[in-house]
């Protein structure tokens, strides 16, 4: 595993990516569970997992963090035990209502 300050929060609404020393912070959502509408401001990642598919959305994120978040999505994938997880920025929304017609 990488050796990090990353951590992960879990509550009500989805797990957290955090960061120690920079504070970055990544939600992490499943979108058959919710209603997901993409942030202009924040950056965007989705991947399958467990038979649906999950999001990464930065909370609040600052231009110096960006280059962070791969580090971040690295770690989660590491440290959930799939460290070859397909993490992409396209947004897997139009294959799932085709799946869905």
């Amino acid at each position: 595993m990488l050796p990090t300050n990353f951590y992960l929060i879990q509550s009500d609404a989805g797990d957290m990516i955090r960061d120690v020393k920079s504070m970055l912070r990544i939600s992490i959502r499943k979108l058959e569970d919710t209603a997901f509408e993409p942030n202009p401001s924040e950056l965007q990642f989705y991947s399958a997992h467990n038979g649906g598919h999950i999001v990464f959305e930065t909370v609040n994120i600052k231009d110096y963090l960006r280059p962070l978040v791969a580090s971040a999505l690295q770690w989660y994938a590491e440290y959930i035990g799939l460290p070859d997880m397909h993490i992409s920025s396209e947004a897997p929304l139009p294959m799932l209502k085709a799946v869905r017609l």
